[in-house]
């Protein structure tokens, strides 16, 4: 289930958990308005692939909602980005 928490609407920030995203990533997985509905930080990259950072509906185990199945390395892990200007 896709359902936004929080998080900003100028696409620089993740709707589901409020992280930093990177307008490449909104552009490469958001949605068509370049809104990132999940990223890696909320959910793995087996589902981002298949559109759930674009809002879809994927038919994969949802980590937020069983967090010990379909987990990335990176679900959950603290942040490390650089502000998007490397």
């Amino acid at each position: 289930m896709n359902r936004q928490i929080g998080g900003s609407v100028d696409g620089r920030s993740c709707r589901y958990c409020d992280r930093h995203v990177s307008d490449r990533f909104c552009a490469v997985f958001g949605d068509e308005d370049g809104v990132a509905h999940r990223c890696l930080g909320c959910d793995c990259f087996r589902r981002i692939s298949r559109g759930s950072a674009a809002g879809v509906d994927v038919d994969l185990v949802d980590p937020a909602e069983d967090p010990n199945r379909n987990r990335g390395q990176r679900v959950g892990a603290p942040l490390r980005a650089d502000g998007g200007n490397r």
